[in-house]
Order: structure tokens, then sequence, then C-alpha cells
């Protein structure tokens, strides 16, 4: 998140109407487009609307002592809810990648900026001093098409003042909403613009709404936003398998979306590129649902290397062609724990999450350490941004079925001290 090099007042509790808490918080909040053509409109329901807003914050902070966190944070973030146009903020905060995006993706980058004022709120709460409030002195009324642009001027107590404009749009069904705050020459959109810029530059869109919402885990996928019965939005295939049947479908069942995976021998992986910062999110976890399981499978041998399901993790490409990579599986053979690389420039390591027939038709979750993974494997030292995953259920080689479920695969912020790479035995491939 950029800092402020600017400082900004103490907040303190004030007389109703003298605006001036609320808004200082904000500077890490997105922001949009500026007003539009000037025209006759009275601002004075935008003042009446941020001020009835302010004055709800004020009565929270004067309970702050008695709420428990997350009654706290959700008051707070009801607020920003009510005055804030997220949707426009986050136009602005994303513009490249906004209109793109579908409507789980839009609810959970709304969801980030909401989560992101309400810690910063939070955080300016315990700071609050009620006996000497900053004075906020309405300077300027703007009138625009449908846009109201509120001048103030901050009065500290020790004299000090600063500049601060408040941009609303009347929308449509919701009232007069914030579009744009500019403290001491600072825009709230601008700074999330150039938090997001520098994140989008190095890592994927679910790596950024992780960062902004500090949420514990990256959501790599849970395939919400694939329409049923639909190949999963974002994910491709080899060119040599255009012309094969894609054994896999989204799903659904109690309103959650899953990927299902019905292979009759095409042998098709899917693939999505994602980046993520391992340091920060070493851990992953994923579910699978396993019905039918390869007959004769076997990950040692290219004769019978078939498994049920398969998730990989692609570390990177060396030369920027040869991957390095992960592939947890549910074998139809091996025990769980065992782990086997084939022969062969770019083969992955296989690790056995689950085997045989046990437990099928039930929902299993598997949480991993994936820097140890790499360590236990590849080599002591893991890249620290991942390429991306894939998914696999294959029977070709055996000649007969595999039929699987696959969802929420995600990158973990912490997991419990029992999580390990998940290997245990490393076996010989069966082919020379």
């Amino acid at each position: 998140m950029p800092q402020r090099t600017n400082a900004r007042p103490r907040w303190r509790a004030r007389p109703a109407h003298s605006t001036t808490a609320l808004v200082l918080l904000l500077l890490s909040s997105p922001s949009p487009a500026g007003p539009a053509a000037p025209a006759a409109v009275d601002p004075t329901t935008a003042r009446q609307t941020f001020e009835s807003y302010y004055d709800q914050w004020l009565d929270l902070l004067k309970q702050q002592d008695v709420l428990q966190p997350d009654e706290r944070s959700a008051k707070i973030g009801s607020i920003i809810e009510g005055l804030f146009d997220l949707d426009a903020l986050a136009a602005h905060a994303i513009p490249r990648e906004w209109p793109a995006l579908t409507p789980p993706e839009r609810t959970r980058f709304r969801g980030a900026l909401t989560r992101s004022l309400t810690r910063r709120l939070s955080g300016v709460m315990g700071e609050e001093d009620a006996a000497q409030p900053p004075v906020l002195e309405l300077t300027k009324e703007v009138p625009g098409e449908g846009v109201a642009r509120l001048e103030y001027l901050i009065r500290q107590a020790n004299g000090k003042t600063e500049s601060l404009a408040i941009e609303m749009l009347d929308t449509a069904q919701d009232g007069w909403k914030i579009t744009e705050l500019t403290y001491a020459k600072t825009g709230l959109g601008g700074l999330y613009r150039a938090q997001a810029g520098k994140l989008l530059k190095d890592y994927s869109f679910p790596y950024l709404v992780a960062e902004l919402g500090d949420y514990p885990a990256v959501t790599l996928e849970d395939f919400e936003a694939g329409p049923v019965d639909s190949l999963p939005r974002g994910w491709t295939w080899k060119d040599s398998d255009n012309a094969k049947r894609k054994p896999y479908a989204v799903r659904r069942e109690d309103d959650n979306h899953y990927l299902e995976a019905t292979d009759n021998g095409e042998s098709v992986i899917l693939g999505k590129d994602l980046k993520w910062n391992l340091d920060k999110y070493p851990y992953v976890s994923f579910r699978l649902r396993v019905h039918r399981v390869p007959e004769g499978g076997d990950e040692r041998s290219d004769k019978k290397v078939d498994s049920a399901a398969g998730v990989y993790f692609i570390y990177k490409k060396k030369l920027g062609l040869i991957p390095e990579s992960i592939k947890y599986v549910w074998s139809t053979t091996l025990p769980a724990g065992s782990a086997v690389r084939r022969h062969g420039t770019g083969r992955p390591w296989m690790v056995v999450v689950g085997s045989g027939t046990d437990h099928l038709g039930e929902w299993r979750t598997y949480e991993f350490d994936l820097r140890e993974a790499y360590r236990d494997t590849f080599g002591p030292k893991p890249p620290d941004r991942p390429i991306g995953i894939g998914i696999l259920s294959d029977a070709n080689s055996t000649h007969s079925h595999a039929y699987a479920d696959y969802d929420d695969i995600l990158a973990l912020r912490s997991a419990g001290s029992s999580v390990t790479s998940g290997v245990t035995q490393i076996l010989k491939p069966t082919d020379q």
C-alpha cells in the first residue's frame, strides 16, 4: 500500500455536521472519474448525506470500547458500503481489468475494497481523542450534472490547516455516493490505482484481491466465475488437444460450483496462468471428490500412468520452456505419501494424496507446504513466485475411465503445524 508523505490530523470526536474523521481515514482508497459537464444541481443533499453518515460514525466511535472487534468492523463496513460508490472506485483502481470481470469477480473486488477501507477506519478509531477535534470548514460547494464537489479546510487545534475535497455522484438507485476524495492534494483513487498497478505487474488478479482485502488465502480457483455445464473460465489446454473432447465441465451443487472431470481416454490437461507470492502464501489446499479410479493405474510406469485426479502447481519454466511442477494425485495403486518422477524432460513430481477405492464419493480436503514440497523433490531453493496451476484426470494409458470432482484451490498464508510437503517416500520409476 503506498504511504502518504503528508501528515494528517489526528481524528477527534466533534459536533455533528463538522465532517472530518471519516474522510481522513481513507487515504488508501480508490476513486473514479471526475465530474461531468456542469449543470444546475443543488449540492446540499450531497453534503447532508455525507454528514448523516458521519453522524453514524460519531455514534459508533462512542461505542468502540463496548463493541467486539467483529461487530465494530461490520458496522464500519456498513457505513463504507452506504457512503462510497464502490463500483466507481473499483473501475478507477483497475480500469483495464474491471470491464472484463465476471459478476462474482466484481463482487470479490468490491469486498476487498470494503475490507481495506474498514481496516483503516478501525485503526484510526483507536487513535480518536474526543477532547479537541479538528474543525472542518466548508469553503465551497460546486454543482455539476448529477455530481457535487465539496471543498473544506481542516483546521487543527494547533492552527495547522489542510485542504479536503469530496466528489459525490447522484446514483440512479442509491442516492449520493462518494466517488473521489482528495486530501492534501492526494486522491484516494490514485493511491489505489498505484497499488493495483504495482501488484498486477508481478502477480495475478486473485493475488491482488487477497492483498487488498488482507485475506488469509488467495483463491486460485473455485469455479464460481464459470457458467454451469461449460468449461471453466480462464483455463486453456495444449494446441495438440484442440480436436479432443474436453472431459471437464463446471457443475453446481447446493449453490456451490465445482469442476467435474470424466475422462474416457482423452487425457487433456487444463492449465491456468496464476502468479502469487509464495513467501507470503506458502501453503496450498484443494478439495477432491473421486468417484472412479482408472483400472491398474500406476504413476511409476509410462504404460500405466493414469490418475483419477491430479492438481498441478507449476513453480517455473526453465529457459522459459521446461516446467518444474508438483502434481498431487489420487492413485489407483500407490500409497499416500509416495512420490515419483518418471524419466523425461519437464515431467512433474507426482505426490500421492489418496489411493484406491476407499472414500470414493466423499469430498476430501488436502493441505500442503509448497515450499517444502519443492525442497523434497526438485532442490533446496524454491522460486518465490509460482506461475500456474493445472488439472488432469486421465485414463488413456490403461484404456479405462477416471471420474473426479475438483474445488477450492487456494494458496494459504498459514497452516497447522502438521502440514508437510506430503512426501514420505521416494519411489523409482519402473520403466527404464
